[in-house]
Protein backbone atom coordinates (compact mmCIF):
# COMPACT_ATOMS: atom_id res chain seq x y z
CA UNK A 1 0.00 0.00 0.00
CA UNK A 2 1.23 3.48 -0.83
CA UNK A 3 0.82 6.68 1.16
CA UNK A 4 -1.70 7.83 -1.49
CA UNK A 5 -3.70 4.61 -1.06
CA UNK A 6 -3.80 5.16 2.71
CA UNK A 7 -4.91 8.78 2.24
CA UNK A 8 -7.67 7.64 -0.14
CA UNK A 9 -8.91 5.03 2.35
CA UNK A 10 -8.87 7.47 5.26
CA UNK A 11 -10.81 10.07 3.28
CA UNK A 12 -13.59 7.70 2.17
CA UNK A 13 -16.91 8.29 3.91
CA UNK A 14 -17.79 5.32 6.10
CA UNK A 15 -20.92 4.03 7.83
CA UNK A 16 -21.54 1.36 10.43
CA UNK A 17 -22.49 -2.04 9.00
CA UNK A 18 -24.81 -2.37 12.01
CA UNK A 19 -26.36 1.09 12.51
CA UNK A 20 -27.81 -0.03 15.88
CA UNK A 21 -24.47 -1.10 17.34
CA UNK A 22 -23.80 0.02 20.90
CA UNK A 23 -20.32 1.01 22.02
CA UNK A 24 -20.18 -0.24 25.60
CA UNK A 25 -17.41 1.62 27.44
CA UNK A 26 -17.60 -0.97 30.22
CA UNK A 27 -16.03 -3.52 27.86
CA UNK A 28 -12.28 -3.94 27.43
CA UNK A 29 -12.67 -3.91 23.63
CA UNK A 30 -15.26 -2.63 21.16
CA UNK A 31 -14.98 -3.20 17.42
CA UNK A 32 -16.93 -1.16 14.89
CA UNK A 33 -17.29 -2.73 11.44
CA UNK A 34 -17.61 -0.13 8.67
CA UNK A 35 -18.28 0.07 4.95
CA UNK A 36 -17.92 2.88 2.47
CA UNK A 37 -20.90 3.70 0.25
CA UNK A 38 -18.37 5.29 -2.13
CA UNK A 39 -16.16 2.21 -2.65
CA UNK A 40 -17.58 -1.21 -1.81
CA UNK A 41 -14.24 -2.93 -2.48
CA UNK A 42 -13.14 -2.07 1.05
CA UNK A 43 -14.36 -2.71 4.56
CA UNK A 44 -13.01 -1.02 7.66
CA UNK A 45 -12.95 -1.37 11.40
CA UNK A 46 -12.29 0.76 14.42
CA UNK A 47 -11.01 -1.02 17.51
CA UNK A 48 -11.43 0.76 20.83
CA UNK A 49 -9.41 -0.93 23.56
CA UNK A 50 -8.98 0.00 27.19
CA UNK A 51 -6.58 -1.48 29.70
CA UNK A 52 -8.21 -1.80 33.10
CA UNK A 53 -4.83 -2.30 34.83
CA UNK A 54 -3.59 1.11 33.75
CA UNK A 55 -6.38 3.53 34.48
CA UNK A 56 -7.48 5.26 31.29
CA UNK A 57 -5.00 3.58 28.93
CA UNK A 58 -6.94 3.67 25.70
CA UNK A 59 -6.12 3.09 22.05
CA UNK A 60 -8.30 3.85 19.04
CA UNK A 61 -7.21 2.02 15.90
CA UNK A 62 -8.62 2.35 12.35
CA UNK A 63 -7.73 -0.18 9.68
CA UNK A 64 -8.81 -1.52 6.34
CA UNK A 65 -10.31 -4.93 7.19
CA UNK A 66 -9.38 -7.22 4.30
CA UNK A 67 -5.65 -6.46 4.42
CA UNK A 68 -5.52 -5.54 8.13
CA UNK A 69 -3.40 -2.50 7.37
CA UNK A 70 -3.54 0.09 10.14
CA UNK A 71 -4.36 3.54 8.81
CA UNK A 72 -4.53 5.71 11.94
CA UNK A 73 -4.25 5.14 15.68
CA UNK A 74 -4.34 7.32 18.77
CA UNK A 75 -2.75 6.14 22.00
CA UNK A 76 -3.40 7.56 25.43
CA UNK A 77 -1.12 6.35 28.26
CA UNK A 78 1.07 4.24 25.98
CA UNK A 79 4.76 4.64 25.10
CA UNK A 80 6.24 4.65 21.58
CA UNK A 81 9.56 5.18 19.77
CA UNK A 82 9.62 6.50 16.20
CA UNK A 83 12.09 5.03 13.68
CA UNK A 84 15.47 6.70 13.24
CA UNK A 85 15.74 6.11 9.49
CA UNK A 86 14.14 8.65 7.16
CA UNK A 87 13.11 7.01 3.88
CA UNK A 88 11.97 8.76 0.70
CA UNK A 89 8.37 7.74 1.45
CA UNK A 90 8.26 9.61 4.78
CA UNK A 91 5.99 12.68 4.54
CA UNK A 92 7.69 15.97 5.34
CA UNK A 93 5.53 16.67 8.42
CA UNK A 94 6.87 13.54 10.15
CA UNK A 95 10.60 14.07 9.55
CA UNK A 96 11.20 16.26 12.60
CA UNK A 97 9.83 13.44 14.80
CA UNK A 98 12.48 10.89 13.76
CA UNK A 99 13.88 8.96 16.75
CA UNK A 100 11.38 10.64 19.10
CA UNK A 101 10.27 8.80 22.24
CA UNK A 102 6.78 9.21 23.61
CA UNK A 103 6.38 8.44 27.28
CA UNK A 104 3.19 6.97 28.69
CA UNK A 105 1.91 10.43 29.66
CA UNK A 106 2.16 11.87 26.11
CA UNK A 107 -0.86 11.07 23.92
CA UNK A 108 0.15 10.57 20.30
CA UNK A 109 -1.31 9.86 16.86
CA UNK A 110 0.14 7.13 14.63
CA UNK A 111 0.11 7.27 10.83
CA UNK A 112 0.53 4.75 8.03
CA UNK A 113 3.78 5.38 6.15
CA UNK A 114 4.74 3.33 3.12
CA UNK A 115 7.94 1.32 3.60
CA UNK A 116 7.73 1.11 7.42
CA UNK A 117 6.21 -1.33 9.88
CA UNK A 118 2.49 -0.70 10.43
CA UNK A 119 1.81 2.59 12.23
CA UNK A 120 5.49 2.98 13.13
CA UNK A 121 5.35 6.78 12.98
CA UNK A 122 3.60 9.03 15.48
CA UNK A 123 3.41 12.68 16.45
CA UNK A 124 2.29 14.25 19.73
CA UNK A 125 -1.46 14.68 19.80
CA UNK A 126 -0.91 18.30 20.85
CA UNK A 127 0.74 18.90 17.43
CA UNK A 128 -2.36 17.74 15.52
CA UNK A 129 -5.73 19.37 14.91
CA UNK A 130 -7.48 16.51 16.74
CA UNK A 131 -9.84 18.31 19.17
CA UNK A 132 -9.40 15.98 22.17
CA UNK A 133 -5.84 16.37 23.44
CA UNK A 134 -5.95 14.27 26.60
CA UNK A 135 -7.86 11.54 28.39
CA UNK A 136 -8.00 12.65 32.00
CA UNK A 137 -11.27 11.04 33.08
CA UNK A 138 -13.60 8.27 31.93
CA UNK A 139 -16.11 10.93 30.88
CA UNK A 140 -13.66 12.18 28.19
CA UNK A 141 -13.76 8.85 26.35
CA UNK A 142 -17.09 9.33 24.55
CA UNK A 143 -15.95 12.67 23.09
CA UNK A 144 -12.65 11.13 22.01
CA UNK A 145 -14.46 8.28 20.23
CA UNK A 146 -16.80 10.70 18.43
CA UNK A 147 -13.85 12.90 17.40
CA UNK A 148 -11.87 9.88 16.18
CA UNK A 149 -14.85 8.71 14.13
CA UNK A 150 -15.03 12.17 12.54
CA UNK A 151 -11.27 12.04 11.86
CA UNK A 152 -11.69 8.86 9.81
CA UNK A 153 -14.94 10.06 8.16
CA UNK A 154 -17.52 7.89 9.90
CA UNK A 155 -20.90 9.41 9.02
CA UNK A 156 -23.09 7.17 11.22
CA UNK A 157 -24.38 8.33 14.57
CA UNK A 158 -22.61 6.45 17.36
CA UNK A 159 -24.53 4.98 20.28
CA UNK A 160 -22.11 5.14 23.23
CA UNK A 161 -23.01 3.61 26.56
CA UNK A 162 -20.94 4.96 29.45
CA UNK A 163 -19.30 2.48 31.81
CA UNK A 164 -21.08 2.08 35.12
CA UNK A 165 -18.51 2.54 37.86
Amino acid sequence: MTNLDAKYLLELNKVLIDPNQIIDLGLKKNTLELISPEDSDYTFRIDITSNQKVILKTSLHHQESSSYVGLLRIDFKGGHHNPVEIKDTLPEFLKKYADQWFGPTEPHMHFFVEGYKPLAWAIPLKDTDFPSKDLSSQSDLADIIVNFAKEVNVKSLLNIQQAIL
